[in-house]
């Protein structure tokens, strides 16, 4: 009879566990890259500009377009773009700039999946808090 040796089972299973797991921050760290790639630029010079976009459900969505003094709301579904409504009035536009100040940078389609590897510390430099830590 042959008996397995505990230790060298076990070395395999911790060599196996290691492999995967340097395969899976392979693939956070490269998904990652090509996320920061293919994000949308901020382009403050630009006639066109996406506002804010809601996601509605599968394959659906609200987009608030800027172009040049006015915005469109495009509603977005599988098969086609419609426009639901041209906001022009300055009252209403001052508002959506304030808001739109106040809530910081555009998210993009992959904005959730990238904030969360960046929190699990995949980047390439630290971030520093107000602490100074």
């Amino acid at each position: 009879m042959d008996t397995i040796s505990l230790v060298s089972s076990f070395l395999k299973m911790i060599f196996a566990l290691a492999i995967v797991l340097g395969l899976l921050i392979g693939v956070m760290y490269f998904a990652k890259r090509f996320m920061q790639q293919t994000t949308p630029a901020k382009d403050s010079q630009a006639l066109i500009n996406i506002i804010s976009s809601k996601y509605l459900g599968p394959k659906s969505s609200i987009v608030l377009v800027e172009v040049l003094d006015q915005i469109i709301v495009v509603g977005i579904s599988n098969q086609q773009m419609t426009t639901l409504a041209c906001i022009d009035d300055p009252l209403t536009l001052a508002k959506i700039q304030v808001r739109r100040s106040k809530s910081g940078p555009l998210d993009y389609p992959g904005s959730k999946m990238a904030k969360y590897i960046s929190q699990l510390g995949f980047s390439g430099h630290k971030q520093r808090d107000n602490t100074g830590k």
